[in-house]
Formats: structure tokens, C-alpha cells, sequence
């Protein structure tokens, strides 16, 4: 479920990973079993509306997860995954998070003949920086670029 939270959040890594430029990486802390979103952001769109784009986002095990090609509205995930598209981002929700999703997550973005690829590293929340969200939500993702923590 999204929220003037989520979206909060999604915003401030966006701004993050603009000072990153293309290629950057952030790191999304979590708990286990809950749901959490992984930023991916490009510049693609910066300025005009691209029509020819096509997204990949791959596990810590490059195993493919979800495949975005927007010009074809065609959109698969495997199960547990979804993606949020906006244009200029392209969010991985993981819908519940195991072991396995730990690591480091490759978002491919490419337009024609130009991509970026984009890292982003899930890691394990400790215990004692933990709060229950607001209204009962079951969504964790502090996200965390070099030194900066959101």
C-alpha cells in the first residue's frame, strides 16, 4: 500500500540519487518478511516523454525479478515482486522479503541504444534503529546513499 510516506521516501532517494548521476547506488535497509521498495531512477525522462524504454531489475543472484518495456505495456514480475513505474523512476517492491533478497539489486535501464545500470544493496535493518510505521503499516525502507541515511 503506498502513502504520503512511501512517496516522502521514494522523493528523498530520488534526490539522492540524483547527486549520484547515472550508474549510482544506494543502500535500503529492512526487516525481514516485510515489504520494501528498491529506487531506481534515470535521466532518461528527465526532460521529455521517452515512448522506446525497457527496464530490468535483477537479485543479488542475477536471477531476472521483474521486466518493464513501456512502449509495449508489457509488464512481468516473478511472484513476491512488482514494479511502480513513474517516468524517470521505476520502483522494485519487494512484497515480502527473505533471505535470498538480501544483497545487491542491478536495475538495467535502456533506451534504444544507450543504458545505465543502477545498484542497489538491500541489507538487514538492526533491532534497536527499528520503529512501528505509522497507521499500522507493514512497509520498512530506510534508504541510505554512501553516508547520508534518510
Amino acid at each position: 500500500m503506498w502513502t504520503p510516506a512511501v512517496d516522502l521516501y521514494l522523493g528523498l532517494v530520488l534526490v539522492l540519487s540524483q547527486l549520484l548521476g547515472p550508474g549510482g547506488s544506494v543502500k535500503v535497509l529492512c526487516r525481514p518478511s516485510r515489504s520494501v521498495s528498491l529506487p531506481c531512477s534515470y535521466h532518461y525522462e528527465d526532460r521529455t516523454n521517452v515512448s522506446q524504454l525497457s527496464v530490468q531489475w535483477r537479485s543479488p543472484h542475477n536471477e531476472l525479478l521483474c521486466h518493464y518495456i513501456k512502449h509495449k505495456s508489457f509488464q512481468n514480475c516473478s511472484a513476491g515482486y512488482t514494479i511502480r513505474y513513474r517516468p524517470g523512476s521505476i520502483q522494485l517492491l519487494v512484497l515480502q522479503v527473505r533471505t535470498r533478497d538480501i544483497g545487491t539489486h542491478i536495475c538495467s535501464v535502456s533506451k534504444r541504444h544507450d543504458f545505465s545500470d543502477f545498484r542497489v544493496e538491500l541489507a538487514v535493518e538492526a533491532d534497536s534503529t527499528t520503529s512501528t510505521p505509522v497507521g499500522g503499516a507493514n512497509h520498512s525502507g530506510v534508504y541510505q546513499s554512501h553516508h547520508y541515511q534518510i
